[in-house]
């Protein structure tokens, strides 16, 4: 009886330390779960400020913004055919303008997690100062072929943070001349000169002189690199489609490498443009141009208030004479008219899709789009508005760095950054 009664306690006890155990265990899992996410979270922003001080290579978008999942593969999403509204099609270009900032080997890495051969993957790197040991490359873009669908993929990379030099390209406001460089009839087409430089298009480099396709590019103008590659896959399959996509300053190498495609007949070949976050790139002919050839081909995102789609206004010596001169009112109106500021005003080309802030999709065609009005938007870069919400929201769901710029940096340049993009054509697209 006794014996009995002292195993039956034994075994409750023993119950009972077998409980407690697996309590703490559990306990001890889930702190080092906790742990060791703290860990890699910190070593992300160690990784950032060692590079910053090394002057290696630094991603603020790995930090900040991680999410690379398309919900598909890449052969699946090629078979659709509707293009004309946001699809798939958007978020994968958004996705792949997104990693562009990331050095080659993860570029590659991330091409071939969505299921791209890595044969069929080539990083192109350009900069457009003579003495090449004086600054890093500047330029950066991808071309990826997708066999099954035939279909190339051009991709530009945007402005990196830490480099100083693509940052005084995106400043420039100076107008430049390139369409009798292509024997163009619209000689009245000009573009932003920096844009033009990090495309290699004001080099000595004759754009219409014979490509030797066989000989080695390296050091060729971006443009003839990129070139290169497209006549290499052409080889094969002359039909084959193309897209071109870009996020910031990527975006409008994009605009502008449309252009160049156009200038050398591939009008039928290209299947869209993509473009986030895109500057403005060249005056009204130019805008004309691309929408006459390009139509609703050419889908032009903005997020919010983004700052960077209403930047540059006007060539400054032009806006700075005017407002040196007139009221503000009086400049408006003689910066907004052709007649008196020929080809020194820019405007946007292709189908505009802007996020408003309920996550609403707006979209409005280049001829709806009003000069006066937009340039009067654009006067007001800034209206220092700093968000709470989405600081929040950060903090739990994205990063702390991401919510600590909504305190402190405006809106306007919170709303450019690819991942908002990102997110929130993610979440138009999964809600049709």
């Amino acid at each position: 009886m006794f014996s009995s009664f002292l195993c039956s306690i034994v075994i409750r006890l023993r119950s009972i330390i077998l409980i407690l155990f697996n309590l703490w265990l559990n306990f001890f899992v889930k702190r080092l779960t906790i742990t060791s996410r703290i860990i890699k979270f910190l070593g992300q922003y160690v990784q950032l400020f060692l590079g910053i001080l090394t002057g290696n290579h630094v991603s603020l978008v790995n930090v900040m913004d991680n999410d690379f999942k398309i919900g598909t593969t890449v052969d699946q999403l090629f078979r659709i055919k509707n293009q004309l509204e946001p699809d798939l099609y958007d978020v994968f270009h958004c996705y792949l303008s997104k990693i562009m900032y990331e050095s080659p080997s993860a570029i590659i890495d991330q091409c071939l997690n969505w299921g791209f051969k890595k044969t069929s993957i080539e990083i192109f790197q350009y900069s457009q100062i003579e003495d090449v040991t004086k600054y890093t490359y500047s330029t950066q873009a991808a071309v990826i072929y997708h066999e099954e669908s035939n279909r190339i993929i051009v991709a530009f990379r945007g402005t990196e943070p830490m480099d100083l030099f693509q940052w005084l390209t995106d400043a420039s406001t100076k107008f430049t001349t390139i369409a009798n460089r292509f024997h163009d009839d619209n000689a009245q087409i000009r573009v932003h000169e920096g844009f033009c430089a990090a495309l290699g298009l004001i080099t000595e480099f004759d754009p219409l002189k014979s490509i030797d396709f066989n000989r080695s590019m390296n050091g060729a103008p971006m443009f003839i690199q990129i070139l290169n590659s497209i006549q290499n896959y052409q080889r094969n399959n002359k039909s084959c489609q193309i897209t071109i996509t870009g996020h910031s300053l990527g975006a409008g190498l994009a605009s502008l490498f449309s252009y160049v495609l156009l200038q050398y007949n591939y009008e039928s070949l290209i299947s869209g443009v993509y473009t986030y976050g895109q500057p403005l790139v060249g005056n009204r002919h130019f805008a004309m141009f691309l929408n006459k050839k390009l139509g609703n081909r050419f889908h032009r995102w903005v997020n919010h208030n983004d700052i960077v789609p209403r930047i540059p206004v006007i060539e400054l010596p032009s806006i700075a004479w005017y407002y040196a001169r007139t009221p503000y009112s009086d400049a408006l109106e003689a910066a907004g008219n052709e007649n008196r500021i020929v080809g020194k005003y820019y405007f946007h080309a292709g189908l505009l899709c802007r996020i408003d802030y309920q996550g609403n999709l707006v979209k409005q065609n280049f001829d709806d789009q009003e000069p006066k009005s937009a340039l009067q938007d654009r006067l007001h870069l800034f209206d220092n508005k700093y968000s709470i919400r989405n600081a929040i929201y950060s903090l739990f769901n994205i990063t702390l760095l991401r919510a600590i710029s909504w305190l402190i940096v405006p809106t306007e340049i919170n709303d450019h950054f690819p991942g908002d993009y990102a997110r929130n054509i993610k979440k138009i697209v999964t809600s049709k």
